[in-house]
Formats: C-alpha cells, structure tokens, sequence
C-alpha cells in the first residue's frame, strides 16, 4: 500500500493576475495506491450477495485510508485506484453482480448516504458517500456502471447486443459533512476491458470545489508548514476523468 500526501499548487495567474504563491492558491491532497483483494476466479458469475462481501474487503481498507487522509491533509481531494473495489479480468457477464446503476449527477441530485432508499443495489454508493461524509473529504473512486438503453445521454446510440450499457466508471462525492454525489466520468479509452462499453460520445465532466484558488476557502490549520510536516510542494495534477474547476 502507498499512501501519498502532497501539496498541490494551482496557479492562477492566466486568470486573476496572481504573480505569487499565496495561501489561496495551494491545497493539500491524498492519492492511495491499493493492493487490491482480487475475486480469485473473475471469469465465474457470484450471487451479489458474493460481490458485495468481495468488494467490502476492499472498501474496508478505503475506510481506514479515508481516516488517515482526513487527520493529515486540508482542502482534501483524496483519489482511490481504478477497479480498486471490484478488480479486474471479468468477462461481460461475470461482472454483472459487481454492478451498480449509477445516476447522472447532471440531471439528479442524491445523496447516497443521507438517501440510501431512494435506489435499490447502491451498497458500494452508500458507502463512499457515507466516507466522504464521515471524514469530512472529496472523495474520487472507480467502479462499473450499469445503465440502461438506450442511454439518455445517447438516445440514437446503438445498444449492445444483450441490451445494456456497462461503462468503467469515477464518482466524486463532496465533503462538507455532505457526501453529494456530484460527478460521474464513464471512461472512452478502454484498455483489454472486456466487461466494459466504450460510451458512444467522449464525456469532459467537471466538478466546483471550495479550494484550489476559491476566495470563499477556509484557512489552513494555524502554524501549518507543509515543508516541516514532510510534505514537497510542486505537485502537478494531470486529471485523466474528474477534473476540479
């Protein structure tokens, strides 16, 4: 397991004129690289009562993460990595315990942990946002998406022969004490993922924060010192699905 914090500098000046590093142009950030548990025979469909024991082993380990991020970082942005949850190498069919039908945050918005009963087999959604809402953290991760055809974004889309989308798929929760689930990115450029469509059209999907350059951030932490606490600034960020703005 690695976890990194790093401070991640978002300069402004194109925009506001800003020609120095200030307090409101930083936040501090997690990324935790997984050792996943792995369904040992992915090829083979489970009962989504077997899913669902495999992949909160996993997010058990994402909850002890998400405790460690929020004691250590500000502004947090913590991203998990893709097929963390579930793991990867399934078939189209074996996948389909493993999937969740996930709204458009665009057209809907719910609140996972607050709304559980709104959408039925939402277990893995429940509980990212109930861990963002906990620890007080944005909250990024990866998980298959199940939706049906034809699509809404899509609706002159051809649907796939057994008549149902499956997309490899990011969510973002917001903090805030919220766990608002504020945007979905189906990924376009699949990589040897037999159990996953490419979407029909490439999706640019953004998200607000209240940091990274927001005038309306709070203050770091009193005598906070990201250079004493260990912690190398300079970071870049080069967002592949959900992209702050």
């Amino acid at each position: 397991m690695l976890f990194v914090i790093a401070v991640v500098y978002v300069y402004l000046a194109s925009v506001v004129g800003v020609t120095d590093s200030t307090p409101d142009s930083w936040y501090v950030a997690a990324v935790y690289e997984h050792k996943v548990i792995l369904n040992l025979d992915p090829r083979v469909p489970v009962s989504r009562h077997d899913a669902l024991q495999h992949m909160q082993k996993n997010l058990d380990i994402y909850e002890e993460q998400a405790a460690r991020a929020a004691q250590q970082v500000w502004g947090p942005d913590p991203g998990v990595p893709e097929d963390g949850i579930h793991g990867f190498n399934f078939t189209r069919l074996s996948i389909t315990s493993y999937l969740e039908t996930i709204p458009d945050p665009q057209e809907e918005s719910w609140n996972p942990c607050m709304e559980p009963e709104r959408h039925n087999n939402t277990e893995v959604l429940q509980r990212l946002s109930c861990m963002a809402r906990r620890n007080n953290l944005y909250l990024v991760a990866n998980m298959p998406d199940l939706q049906p055809c034809p699509l809404k974004t899509s609706p002159s889309s051809t649907c796939p022969p057994d008549g149902r989308w499956q997309f490899n798929t990011n969510v973002a929760f917001r903090y805030m004490s919220d766990g608002l689930l504020v945007a979905r990115y189906h990924k376009h450029n699949l990589y040897f993922e037999a159990s996953c469509d490419t979407p029909p059209e490439p999706e640019i999907i953004t998200f607000d924060t209240p940091f990274a350059g927001n005038l309306d951030e709070p203050a770091p932490p009193a005598g906070f010192n990201p250079v004493s606490a260990g912690i190398q600034p300079g970071c870049q960020c080069h967002p592949t699905s959900c992209q702050h703005s």
